[in-house]
């Protein structure tokens, strides 16, 4: 074989002009906080595994359209008293699927009883994306504050999703939401588990949400907690929401719908909640107030936020039978409430009779 020695120069620079260069790529498998922002500036298809992300930080991950991620093993959070998010996802036509991963948010260095008190608490995964995206087989274990935010998304699906919080019970945790949704359209989120202690589900604002395939235990339950999330003074509105084939155990309330009366003007229309099965439950088996305030009921209730077009179809189950348990209790402002078909609704073991200040069409109060 010829040395490249022994030929003219213009013939080695021929060789060299030929031979096919490879430009250096991020590698698209990670596990290093300090190289994940060139996988995603660079890779549609990526692995992060066993991350551990600096204080004060917010893994922040703006995904290229199309791209399918994969999270592994267990990502972990550095202390530090801030808001967060530890964790935001954004990205259009995405897919984000866990093998085997824990998010674990440490909530015990956070928590103290307090909520949105005391330490100042950082929320832990907000989504953002759009397009038809997908997020799922995800495990979430102690979120410090509330666990999913979904804010400005649209065209999402979340599937088995478990969010652990079982120790929070004993070890103050508290605003523990399991999924809070605001300003998004187009949402799903089904086949998941959430064990906390505030709501299970609270949607704030927006349309066109499905939830199915729930189960809630220790917390609130499912929940429409609406007036509190206006953006630039618009109205707070929430439409064509469903619940159905869920179970609520182990909580305060089955079913919760809370309007702000200390709020602006919105709506609540078009809400279904179907087969929903309860047990265990402390306080209202199904709550509808419209006298939210500062955080708490204020017993006077305003039709400022109306519900209307509400559906409620076999909702069953039992109470702890406490002393001030009660199945029902609906309390609508002025002109606040109308069109609401019930049907097959048997909640047992209420220690009260149920208070109503307006009677759906097919339930007798």
């Amino acid at each position: 074989m010829t040395s490249l020695q022994a030929l003219p120069f213009f013939a080695i620079l021929a060789i060299v002009s030929a031979t096919p260069t490879q430009p250096l790529e991020a590698s698209c498998t990670v596990t290093s906080y300090d190289n994940i922002a060139a996988a995603v500036s660079s890779c549609t298809t990526l692995t992060l595994k066993d991350i551990t992300v600096p204080a004060s930080t917010t893994l922040s991950l703006s995904l290229k359209t199309g791209t399918t991620l994969t999270l592994a093993g267990t990502f972990k959070w550095e202390y530090a008293e801030w808001k967060g998010p530890l964790f935001e996802i954004k990205g259009s036509k995405v897919t984000v699927k866990g093998d085997s991963v824990t998010l674990d948010g440490r909530g015990a260095k956070w928590w103290d009883g307090k909520g949105d008190k005391g330490k100042k608490k950082p929320k832990f995964l907000r989504i953002k994306t759009t397009g038809g995206s997908t997020l799922k087989d995800i495990k979430l274990l102690n979120c410090p504050h509330q666990c999913v935010s979904i804010n400005s998304a649209s065209d999402t699906t979340i599937d088995n999703f478990y969010l652990e919080l079982s120790a929070g019970d004993t070890a103050g945790g508290h605003n523990t939401d399991g999924f809070d949704i605001s300003s998004s359209t187009g949402i799903t989120i089904e086949n998941s588990i959430v064990k906390n202690q505030d709501d299970c589900v609270a949607v704030n604002q927006g349309s066109n949400m499905i939830f199915k395939n729930l189960t809630c235990s220790g917390g609130h339950g499912l929940s429409l907690s609406v007036g509190q999330s206006s953006e630039n003074g618009s109205p707070n509105t929430v439409s064509n929401i469903t619940f159905s084939d869920c179970t609520v155990m182990k909580s305060d309330n089955g079913i919760h719908i809370k309007t702000h009366s200390d709020a602006g003007t919105g709506a609540v229309k078009d809400v279904t909640y179907k087969n929903i099965k309860l047990s265990g439950i402390k306080k209202y088996g199904i709550n509808i107030q419209e006298d939210y305030e500062n955080g708490s009921s204020s017993g006077t209730p305003k039709g400022n936020i109306p519900i209307t077009n509400l559906v409620l179809n076999s909702i069953t189950g039992s109470m702890t039978g406490d002393s001030n348990s009660m199945a029902v209790y609906i309390l609508c402002g002025t002109g606040g409430c109308s069109n609401w078909q019930w049907s097959s609704i048997s909640i047992s073991s209420a220690a009260k009779t149920n208070k109503c200040n307006y009677t759906p069409t097919g339930f007798t109060c």
